[in-house]
């Protein structure tokens, strides 16, 4: 049912160096814009640094694509490395408090009950 040699198969039909590149480019620019996409949107619904960090590192990822140079390589993997770190400290640093739900205060007008609220609800006995 599962091809499991699917990835080899997909990785062998683009790329030449299949220890440097596991995926086609156009597989990898997939996934790097879909991460991208929902690391924007986890950041705008929930404000937390490490987010945007990684929304920003993965893509970054692409640019591998761009040289073959080692040097270029290893660059990356400097910078990525720096990335992954500052979003891990982020994590420790920007923390989210916890929420404190406050109870609305009631009216003082509300709490006193009124002439009506004190008299019988049956008029029909005092009579």
């Amino acid at each position: 049912m599962f091809n499991t040699d699917l990835l080899v198969t997909l990785s062998q039909a683009e790329v030449e160096n299949t220890n440097l590149f596991p995926f086609p480019f156009g597989m990898h620019i997939t996934f790097a814009v879909i991460s991208l996409l929902f690391f924007v949107y986890r950041f705008f619904t929930d404000k937390k640094p490490y987010q945007i960090i990684f929304a920003v590192a993965v893509p970054l990822s692409l640019t591998l694509w761009a040289s073959e140079s080692r040097k270029w390589f290893y660059i990356i993997g400097a910078v990525e490395l720096v990335l992954l770190l500052a979003a891990f400290i982020s994590t420790f640093f920007f923390k989210s408090k916890p929420e404190v739900k406050t109870v609305p205060a009631a009216p003082a007008e509300a709490e006193a009950p009124t002439a009506e609220e004190e008299a019988p609800a049956d008029d029909k006995s005092e009579e």
